[in-house]
């Protein structure tokens, strides 16, 4: 997969869009009508211009951006890791405290049942957090399209007022 170099700057945005090695820089407006979209192989932007590397990555995760549109997304998942492993952290200590202290077989066995739902739990809230994020990168590319649609009848109806086909 080809790296690419310096992303279009929108820090609003979820996604980051890397062009191809001597593609112009779109504009803004472009970027979020096409967030997420991949050109199909052998599309240029503009007449002579190259065409884009093999397995070229037109789209990043924007950090920022992301992490602004997915905190309401994923704040309970991410409150139950937190919770999680506080009581992992919890039952690792009542198995040591019960190693030290002489072996309570009741409490090993508390101490083993509970880390073990524990560590259960948070695997959980964590995939359940996967699957969120794989969803909205989905919304996201979704939205984008229908956008896309819409600026583009937009653009061809001006079009066609402008040229008087209309």
């Amino acid at each position: 997969m080809s790296t690419p170099s310096t992303p279009i700057p929108a820090e609003h945005l979820p996604l980051a869009f890397h062009p191809a090695p001597g593609w112009p820089t779109p504009t803004l407006e472009w970027v979020t009508t096409h967030l997420g979209w991949q050109p199909p192989p052998g599309w240029v932007p503009l007449p002579g211009c190259p065409h884009s590397p093999p397995r070229w990555q037109f789209w990043s995760r924007n950090d920022s951006g992301w992490a602004r549109m997915a905190r309401p997304h994923l704040r309970a998942g991410r409150r139950n890791v937190r919770a999680g492993t506080v009581l992992m952290l919890l039952a690792v200590g009542l198995l040591i405290f019960g190693l030290v202290d002489g072996v309570d077989v009741i409490r090993m066995i508390l101490g083993a049942l509970l880390l073990s739902t524990v560590w259960f739990k948070v695997a959980q809230a964590r995939a359940d957090m996967r699957r969120i994020e794989a969803a909205l990168l989905t919304a996201v590319v979704d939205t984008a399209a229908q956008l896309k649609l819409q600026s583009d009848r937009a653009h061809y109806e001006r079009y066609l007022r402008s040229s008087g086909g209309h």
